[in-house]
């Protein structure tokens, strides 16, 4: 799999993502998406996977967006950290 995660969007109605490693679940409303750099939240309108091809890390995807989120994750060591030394 490509360790790299490039997201190429042509006028919020294609995506073309590299580094992606799952898809944790797909929707026409949102796409939860693992990527080597964490998870990305795509949400929008009649959203569709064109091509997927997680052996490469390839994901296209189809729709009109209307956001891009990486969200924090809640399970990371530097949260854990942070909520012990308050």
């Amino acid at each position: 799999m490509n360790k790299v995660h490039r997201l190429t969007m042509d006028n919020r109605e294609f995506l073309s993502l590299t580094g992606v490693s799952k898809v944790q679940s797909f929707d026409p409303k949102e796409i939860i998406l693992e990527t080597v750099q964490g998870l990305l939240n795509i949400k929008g309108e009649k959203l569709g996977i064109k091509h997927l091809d997680l052996k490469e890390g390839l994901v296209e995807i189809e729709g009109f967006v209307e956001g891009l989120v990486y969200p924090r994750s809640n399970g990371s060591r530097g949260n854990l950290w942070g909520r012990i030394f308050r």
